[in-house]
């Protein structure tokens, strides 16, 4: 039995930390965030909730439905069939959303694993006997056998400049941003379907977050900018991006509705520019690896095959 850190709560962490504590080995899983999600985040709001991170998970082979499907996190999954208004990715099968809201999907998946929720990783520190973690403040976690590393490409190489040969690789993989605005009306916009997707200088997508099972909240949008609009205002105060994408909601839904900003959330890296082209990294002379929706590609379901791809590359050694 290895003990093994996992850094990154989100689906490719999280579908490492699972198939590897199937095999018997111990993990304990650390994030920077107060809960689990990445990409499949949420937000409390009104007694319900806000889905600001990825609306919904998108179906393209069919192993990552069957797998959660058959996972601790079966519980938390619907399938969802929105009316979408605009063109959807051409690849995409079917829709699966979480209850009563997506972040729910990666915290089914925690059952039976340590987390340790709130605890932003400053670096790591090979040593004879394994890894030592160190917290952002230079206080010692403790000693694993192995390190998972589960996180955007650029936070991960930040960690792991000591080691070139795989810090190396993951330089090729770049990461693109994307504002998200959540939007409450008073009374519904009758010109929006579930899912809206434009080709807009500003707005990529309105999503009706109220149409999803459970949300217990109605009339609440979630707003995502282009990303290159994302890019050019990637610095810009949430006030001034929130004002942008309330004033653009406002004149792409031309309703008849008083609309009240709830938030804004900057997603620093929220899509794969140019993916690693692997699925996954794996040092076994260091006990090292590296696994992400990046290294494939930029969906959810890239992000489960890279988690899947890791764990059975530690699970056969």
């Amino acid at each position: 039995m290895m003990n093994i850190a996992i850094i990154g709560a989100g689906l490719a962490g999280l579908t490492a930390a699972c198939e590897l504590t199937r095999a018997g080995h111990k993990t304990t899983v650390f994030d920077k965030s107060k809960g689990t999600g990445g990409r499949l985040s949420s937000r409390s709001y009104a007694s319900g909730w806000i889905d600001h991170g990825a609306p919904y998970l998108t179906m393209i082979s069919g192993g990552m439905e069957s797998y959660l499907r058959k996972s601790p996190a079966a519980s938390k999954i619907v399938s969802w069939s929105p009316q979408f208004n605009g063109c959807p990715n051409a690849d995409e099968k079917s829709q699966l959303i979480g209850v009563p809201r997506n972040s729910a999907i990666t915290r089914g998946l925690l059952e039976g694993i340590r987390f340790q929720p709130s605890t932003r990783i400053g670096r790591l520190e090979r040593t004879t006997s394994g890894w030592r973690l160190f917290n952002d403040g230079e206080s010692l976690l403790g000693c694993w056998d192995d390190v998972i590393i589960a996180i955007p490409s650029p936070q991960a190489l930040a960690l792991l400049r000591e080691w070139p040969a795989i810090a190396g690789r993951i330089t090729k993989a770049q990461m693109e941003p994307c504002w998200v605005a959540a939007i409450h009306c008073n009374a519904p916009l009758p010109g929006l379907v579930d899912v809206n997707i434009y080709e807009h200088p500003v707005v990529r997508r309105i999503t009706r977050n109220s149409a999803k099972d459970e949300r217990n909240n109605s009339d609440v949008y979630v707003v995502q900018a282009q990303r290159d609009w994302s890019q050019k205002n990637l610095e810009k105060t949430g006030d001034l991006v929130g004002a942008t994408l309330l004033q653009q909601f406002v004149e792409l839904t031309d309703g008849d509705c008083t609309p009240e900003l709830l938030f804004v959330h900057r997603w620093r890296y929220a899509f794969t520019k140019d993916p690693l082209g692997e699925a996954c990294l794996w040092d076994e002379n260091l006990r090292l690896g590296v696994c992400g929706d990046w290294c494939l590609g930029r969906t959810a379901e890239h992000a489960w095959e890279s988690g899947m791809a890791l764990a059975q590359r530690i699970i056969a050694e």
